[in-house]
Formats: C-alpha cells, structure tokens, sequence
C-alpha cells in the first residue's frame, strides 16, 4: 500500500498507480502474525533514516541511555512509542509513511501488545528486530551486549 504522501508525488510526476483490491475475507481474518486487533497507536519523536526504535515510554527516548544508543548506531533514529491519543498512527502505516526499513523494539512485553505470538519477520518492507528491554539494558552488562551483538547482525550499525 502506497501511503497519500507518495501517491501525490507520483501524481505530480503523471505516473498512475495500479494496487490490488482487498477482499472482504483478508480484512476480516488477518494472516497470522499480523498485528494484534487491540494494538495500540504509536506517537512518534523526531529523527530521520530508516531506523524506527520503538521503546515503551517517551521517557526512554528521552534518557542518557537513548542518546547512547543513537550514537552508537551512527544515525539519527526516530523513537516511538505506544500513545493512545487520537493523532497516534498505526506501526504499520508510521512505516509506510516514513519508509522505515527497519523497527527495533525494546523487549517481549512491548513486541506482544503488537504482535500476537512470535515476532515475525519484516512487517510490510520493514525488518523487525527484537532487542533487549531498556530497563535491562540500564542494569545489566549482557543485555548492553546483546543489544550491540543484535545491531550488527541486522545491519543496524552505520560508518559514519
């Protein structure tokens, strides 16, 4: 699905866009591992690139350890996190919109209220990454390292 923002600009440049329709069936009965019904909406901080972190509060984006964290993966990332205001968007229309290629999410318990079951894959063209929850990252040496070892295998690091 091509998000309002991308369909103007192929508009401004004459170029029709074809998509396929979606049956009734597949809007009733998502694929499994698709999103949670009751998921909820994210409200998202400022940053660019295509790295969206996405932490359980505004005071994780917020603290030393963020900062840290942003640094070390050589970019500015955007952090999100879950809001149920009204002007929250949904994980997957916030990838759409922003072209994230990749989401990294602190901890089980913030991947279960989107995601039913296991974490899959990629989540429209984004890869998912799960990574240590900030409190454990705060407190404990292996997750500081697993949470290092976890942005090299996905290719999170950039040379700057």
């Amino acid at each position: 699905m091509i998000s309002s923002r991308q369909l103007a600009y192929l508009d401004a440049m004459d170029i029709g866009v074809w998509s396929l329709r979606e049956t009734a069936t597949s809007a009733v009965n998502p694929p499994a591992g698709s999103a949670v019904n009751n998921v909820p909406g994210l409200k998202l901080g400022p940053g660019g690139g295509g790295i969206l972190l996405l932490c359980a509060a505004d005071t994780d984006s917020a603290s030393r350890l963020a900062n840290d964290i942003a640094r070390a993966l050589g970019s500015v990332p955007v952090w999100a996190w879950p809001d149920a205001d009204a002007a929250a968007v949904e994980l997957a229309n916030a990838i759409e919109d922003n072209l994230f290629t990749t989401v990294a999410i602190f901890g089980d318990e913030l991947a279960a209220q989107f995601f039913d079951g296991e974490l899959p894959a990629s989540l429209n063209a984004a890869k998912l990454v799960l990574l240590p929850a900030m409190h454990d990252l705060q407190s404990r040496a292996d997750a500081r390292q697993a949470l290092w070892t976890t942005f090299c295998r996905a290719g999170m690091v950039s040379a700057n």
